[in-house]
């Protein structure tokens, strides 16, 4: 596949994940308010981690690596929004949040490659 059918992957995955966050923020942000965020970021940072712990047991191949690009760069990246998190964390009474938010949106990333790796990563 050409540089550019990877870029038009990682669009259309963007496109479809940010349509995904837009629609739970429209349905669920007046219920949830400023936790939808953070809950989102961390979601898709399990989410990214599961993908890259499961990339990690297969062979290389080319199938591999677009699936990688079109789940986990394009569409959980554009879930994922850690720019709103950042836009929210300007508060400075917010600011926790968003530490908070890194921190166990990294730990669930981690959780989620640990997952992702399978038995396979305990031997």
């Amino acid at each position: 596949m050409s540089m550019w059918g990877e870029v038009v992957l990682v669009a259309v995955g963007g496109a479809i994940g940010t349509a995904a966050r837009a629609g739970l923020t429209l349905a669920l942000g007046d219920d949830l308010g400023p936790a939808l965020v953070p809950l989102i970021n961390v979601a898709g940072a399990f989410a990214i981690g599961i993908l890259f712990g499961w990339r990690a047991r297969m062979p290389e191949s080319s199938r591999a690596q677009r699936a990688q690009l079109f789940l986990g760069t394009g569409v959980l990246g554009g879930f994922t929004t850690y720019s709103a998190l950042a836009v929210e964390s300007t508060d400075l009474a917010l600011l926790w949040w968003g530490v908070a938010t890194v921190i166990v949106g990294t730990a669930a990333a981690w959780a989620g490659v640990w997952l992702g790796r399978g038995k396979r990563a305990a031997r």
